[in-house]
């Protein structure tokens, strides 16, 4: 048997059909039975609303009302040659046509609201679904930044004070690197010590990075210009491992109201990460764009991509899938984006490799 909704979209539905063929034969039976045989015309007159019900049930309103209308045709010639010279049971039998018409009208209204109610809750449970999803991602929004500003606030004293001694050991590397001949087998451990340096250094900065709660210089940014920057910036990384780079930007982009220093911060994290994820080299591909009060940059490499569980935890504070990753790039990314009002998308693009999107409001600065 079809479904309601199949039924209600065209033709001649197969319910519809069923249903005036079994009116088609109880008049039959009328016609054919004797007028002598009361109580099988009485019977046969109860089995007319068998059809109009079907006729409500699957058509609501329209279907009542026409299987309902066309009783009354194919019965009433009936009345007026079996029962014509009766009065009083012709017009019982008239009023019967009535019946026929508001039992289907009835019946079919029911069903129109029954349905209507069901399509209502069905709309409404379709509505609260999509409201606890995003209920969802806005709790695990507000928990990532609760680690990061928690995160932020444990390390920055921890950054400060690694500082201070850090600097001195730098100074005095490079004092050894300087006073040791490049023969010297001692050397390579020397360059090993500056090395170590260079990566605890980077380290701290990122941890106070984590600490900066807001923009320190909102502005006019040419988002087009930030990422050209970024790219000039990584080129003789790529070239080394073998990545194109290409840069498409909108035509018609506006400058946007950012702390452009922060800005290029999370683009060159972005950029650094799938270049790292690009070892064999391949392409990678900034896009610059906006769309009503949005403007977006997105990053895209053919590497491997992130995997089930990059996706779900790729903006923790220190995962990382990277043996000396920090695990830190696509977190301060994420927090600066946060700082403008934005977001940080990551996924997988459909033909292989990942795409990340930082999305930031247009003249957000401007609106308040």
């Amino acid at each position: 048997m079809q479904s309601a909704a199949s039924t209600r979209s065209g033709g001649f539905p197969y319910p519809f059909l069923a249903a005036v063929a079994m009116v088609v034969a109880v008049s039959m039976a009328h016609y054919l039975t004797d007028p002598v045989h009361t109580t099988l015309h009485v019977v046969y007159q109860r089995l007319y609303y068998i059809p109009l019900l079907v006729g409500a049930g699957f058509y609501g309103l329209r279907g009542g009302m026409a299987l309902a209308i066309i009783t009354s045709i194919l019965y009433l010639p009936h009345i007026v040659l079996h029962w014509g010279h009766e009065p009083l049971y012709r017009a019982n039998q008239l009023a019967e046509l009535v019946m026929f018409l508001v039992v289907g009208t009835l019946a079919g209204v029911i069903i129109d609201r029954v349905r209507n109610e069901r399509e209502k809750h069905r709309r409404t449970a379709e509505e609260l679904a999509r409201a606890y999803e995003q209920l969802q991602a806005t709790f695990e929004r507000l928990r990532l930044l609760d680690r990061l500003s928690s995160l932020g606030a444990l390390s920055v004293g921890m950054a400060h004070e690694i500082r201070n001694p850090l600097g001195a050991i730098s100074g005095a590397v490079e004092i050894l690197e300087s006073s040791t001949p490049a023969g010297d087998h001692r050397r390579e451990f020397v360059e090993i010590l500056s090395k170590e340096i260079d990566r605890l250094s980077t380290i701290v900065s990122r941890q106070l990075d984590l600490a900066r709660s807001t923009p320190h210089e909102l502005g006019p940014c040419d988002l087009e210009s930030v990422v050209q920057s970024v790219l000039a910036l990584t080129v003789k990384q790529m070239d080394q491992q073998g990545i194109r780079s290409t840069c498409r930007v909108q035509p018609g982009i506006e400058p946007v109201e950012a702390d452009e220093q922060r800005m290029r911060q999370a683009v060159l994290n972005l950029v650094l990460n799938a270049i790292q994820a690009m070892e064999q080299g391949g392409a990678l591909e900034v896009q610059v764009g906006a769309e009503g009060d949005q403007a977006w940059i997105t990053v895209q490499d053919d590497g491997p991509g992130f995997s089930p569980v990059a996706l779900e935890k790729g903006l923790d504070p220190f995962f990382t899938t990277r043996e000396n990753g920090t695990g830190l790039g696509l977190s301060i990314a994420f927090q600066i984006a946060d700082q403008h009002g934005g977001d940080l998308v990551i996924g997988n693009r459909e033909e292989g490799g990942a795409l990340v999107r930082l999305v930031i409001p247009v003249q957000r600065v401007g609106n308040r």
